[in-house]
């Protein structure tokens, strides 16, 4: 029997899976300009140019032979950056959308591949084109495909060489072998896991090789497998000028990318972790709340299909080249997982690092599919197994379109996505920082002419406004360290809220990204958490416009008593906490401010300020404070949950001169405080130790004061040792020696001002027994002066 559709049908598989493609790369073009930046496409660029360099004997592989980062992509990087020359691109905008474009359809055709295999294993248009879209309509990869030119490729060109893989042990000749070697080998150019790859294909080569009975055929097995080899070996060497100098730096790429240096912190289940503390579920973990439920189902039921095929006849399983195959995808997922944490590999940003993982995953489901709707044998059943299938794939797609452009944040049902900000509080979300480009382009239609200052970070000045039109990113500066307030702007965009927790530096310390307390202008949200806040400072920056808003602010305080009069006298209206100085003098604003707020309940805090039952909140006056008129002023947002108290007060260098003041916020009545001076907040008028620096204590909170002190004196490093009363408050990795290590630079905890010193150290909120401090010198570790601390004693 005919149908309309039968000559349609009738069209190679080929023909169907490009159509598909094509459509996919149509709504890419209509879409990659609404994506922002990651924040590693600048140093992946360096990379392609440093390798283009090599390629022409420009002397870019002496550049790339140092690139901390040239174990990654620069063959990719060096198409990248080819075509950028090709097409004459000199504007950072036209560049990058060049790339996110590129780095798109070089995904769709790993897609294409993926059909292309599953054609081969299946014999099957529709479970062909059923991987296809399940491959492309991943919402994580399809967001990661615009912006992620580093783990995308590595996705596209695994699933290129199973594809050439099982081309190869079927045709099994020498030409597959070579052109199955050469893909293998660009993909270890890509990352050096490609190596797993090799060394599986060689395995199964070997195993063939035993099985074979007749030195005819041992031969030949023996000839495809040095082809494959010698293909995949030269291919890595030409395409990775990395290697030109010392091939046997390949050795030491392996040991890099196994245990990468990169110590960064992640989010994951509600605790800060970071390498070597990452448990062995994570990866799992973001694999099951990441990847679409028809995906996870289906890759599962494939495997145990797998599994069951193997156990019953294992000797049939492993001269199949299917089933064979099949096994291989099964032993990819599982190795992988179980390297990266036999070899305690430093993984972070959820499971970016093993994205490729979902091509077996993806072909699995496939096979899962096809035993699910063979099981029952009826018509109507495995009717229905489809139709549960094409709703999940329809699902994934309507979750794709939904959450445009920020897919790469998609999570799936596995988690509450349902609570306010409980997602935020328990997982990294935008750890790219693509929404910044959203928060730089409000900043630009808020404020259409004049120009807009922003704070320096990592994920700002080095790539979202590079994507912005020129005469917009003129107009924006970046605002770096060391720069007078008087110069900026009352405009500012704050780091998405989503890593808004403290960052541990080193060892515990920790600091927060940016300011948290000036009021929302501007906020994006998805799945009821915020991942982006664009804040402006209030009051604006005096100047003409602005000076009589100042000034009538002021008026309107002084008209009202403040909660607490100190150096500094506090104002608080509602969530609007406000210092007020006069006369002020430069000097008088210089050193650092603290803020710590105690809310009415404990669960307004993030899981790891629920220790210490506050949330620190130290700032700089340069930062939020304005000087006019011989007055000093400034304003701060404090948040938005219930809050019992606060305590706040400013770290000056002179002994004598610090103050504090403790304002508690009833409900029934005004707010009541309390003024404390001294050496130091809280602390007694003696140091608890006397030495280069004098040590002050005040709760878990470490002061280092020098008087007189010149920037010599702060140079050497700081060492701090901390011993628990119990051991078991150590981090794990801490437990081998005893004690906690907080060292510290200068420039991390303190300020110099009137040839006096002031560092100010957060302790942990576990019980110490003793503390010892001083300075060292880095190069001979040699210390400079040292004092301990006991604090069991009275």
């Amino acid at each position: 029997m005919t149908t309309p559709l039968t000559p349609l049908w009738r069209v190679p598989f080929p023909v169907w899976a490009l159509a598909v493609c094509l459509l996919f790369a149509a709504i890419g073009v209509a879409v990659f300009d609404d994506y922002g930046m990651g924040g590693d496409e600048v140093i992946q660029r360096s990379i392609g140019h440093a390798t283009v360099r090599a390629w022409v004997g420009l002397g870019g592989g002496d550049a790339l032979s140092i690139h901390y980062n040239r174990f990654y992509a620069s063959v990719f990087e060096g198409f990248l950056a080819l075509a950028e020359r090709l097409l004459g691109l000199d504007d950072s905008r036209s560049v990058y959308l060049a790339r996110h474009l590129l780095t798109h359809l070089f995904f769709l055709v790993g897609g294409f591949f993926c059909s292309l295999l599953a054609y081969r294993l299946f014999d099957s248009r529709l479970l062909a084109l059923f991987a296809l879209v399940l491959f492309l309509l991943h919402p994580r990869l399809y967001g990661h495909s615009f912006v992620n030119s580093k783990d995308i490729p590595f996705l596209v060109m695994f699933m290129l060489s199973l594809h050439l893989v099982h081309r190869a042990f079927r045709r099994d000749t020498v030409g597959a072998f070579l052109l199955c070697g050469a893909a293998v080998g660009l993909l270890t150019n890509l990352r050096i896991m490609g190596v797993v790859l090799f060394a599986a294909v060689l395995a199964m080569r070997a195993c063939d090789f035993f099985q074979a009975s007749e030195p005819r055929e041992r031969k030949r097995l023996r000839t495809t497998g040095v082809a494959f080899l010698t293909a995949g070996a030269l291919t890595l060497y030409a395409t990775s000028p990395w290697l030109w100098r010392n091939p046997f730096e390949f050795v030491t790429g392996l040991a890099v990318l196994s245990r990468h240096p990169t110590r960064t912190i992640s989010l994951f289940q509600g605790e800060l972790t970071w390498w070597p503390e990452i448990p062995p579920h994570y990866i799992p973990v973001w694999v099951a709340i990441t990847t679409p439920p028809v995906t996870l189902l289906l890759s599962l039921a494939g495997a145990a299909s797998v599994l069951r095929s193997l156990w019953d006849r294992p000797r049939h399983a492993l001269r199949n080249t299917d089933l064979r195959f099949a096994f291989l995808l099964v032993a990819c997922a599982a190795s992988t997982v179980l390297a990266v944490v036999v070899l305690g590999s430093n993984i972070y940003d959820g499971w970016r690092h093993v994205y490729f993982l979902y091509a077996p995953l993806c072909l699995l489901a496939v096979f899962g599919l096809r035993w699910l709707a063979s099981v029952g044998g009826r018509p109507m059943l495995r009717k229905g197994v489809y139709a549960a299938a094409a709703a999940g794939v329809a699902v994934a797609a309507v979750e794709t379109t939904s959450i445009h452009p920020y897919q790469a944040l998609y999570f799936n049902f596995l988690v509450d996505r349902h609570t306010p900000e409980r997602l935020r509080s328990r997982y990294d979300m935008d750890y790219l920082g693509i929404a910044f480009r959203e928060g730089l382009e409000h900043l630009l239609r808020r404020h259409p002419s004049s120009p807009i200052y922003v704070g320096r970070s990592r994920l700002l000045d080095f790539s979202n406004l590079e994507i912005l039109p020129p005469a917009d990113r003129q107009r924006i500066v970046v605002i770096g360290r060391g720069v007078r307030q008087e110069r900026w702007a009352d405009y500012r965009i704050l780091r998405n809220t989503s890593h808004t927790y403290p960052l541990f530096r080193k060892r515990g310390r920790t600091r927060p990204y940016g300011p948290p307390f000036a009021p929302v202008v501007h906020a994006r949200k998805l799945y009821n958490n915020t991942i982006l806040t664009v804040t402006a400072v209030d009051p604006s920056l005096v100047n003409r416009a602005t000076a009589d808003a100042y000034r009538e602010t002021y008026r309107s305080l002084v008209s009202t008593n403040p909660v607490a009069r100190s150096d500094f006298h506090l104002y608080l209206d509602g969530k609007t906490l406000t210092y007020l100085r006069e006369p002020c003098r430069p000097q008088d604003v210089h050193p650092p401010f603290s803020l710590r707020v105690f809310p009415v309940e404990i669960h307004h805090l993030a899981p790891y300020h629920r220790r210490k039952g506050f949330e620190p909140l130290p700032f700089e006056f340069s930062r939020y404070g304005v000087r006019i008129d011989d007055k000093c002023m400034l304003r701060l947002r404090l948040p938005d949950y219930p809050i019992r108290s606060i305590e706040t007060g400013q770290m000056k260098p002179t002994p004598g001169t610090l103050w504090r003041a403790a304002v508690r916020l009833s409900p029934d009545g005004p707010p009541s405080a309390q003024v404390r001076e001294g050496p130091f907040p809280g602390a007694s008028a003696k140091p608890v130790a006397e030495s280069h620096f004098d040590l002050y204590l005040d709760g878990d909170t470490l002061a280092y004061v020098r008087e007189p002190c010149a920037r010599e004196d702060t140079i050497p490093r700081f060492f701090l040792h901390l011993v628990p009363r119990d051991e078991a408050d150590l981090p794990s990795h801490r437990k081998p020696w005893g004690y906690d290590n907080l060292d510290f630079g200068s420039g991390m905890a303190g300020a110099i001002v009137d040839g006096k010193c002031l560092m100010m150290v957060e302790l942990p909120g576990y019980e110490i027994a003793r503390i010892r401090t001083g300075q060292f010198l880095r190069a001979s570790r040699r210390r400079i002066w040292e004092a301990e601390v006991d604090l069991r004693r009275p």
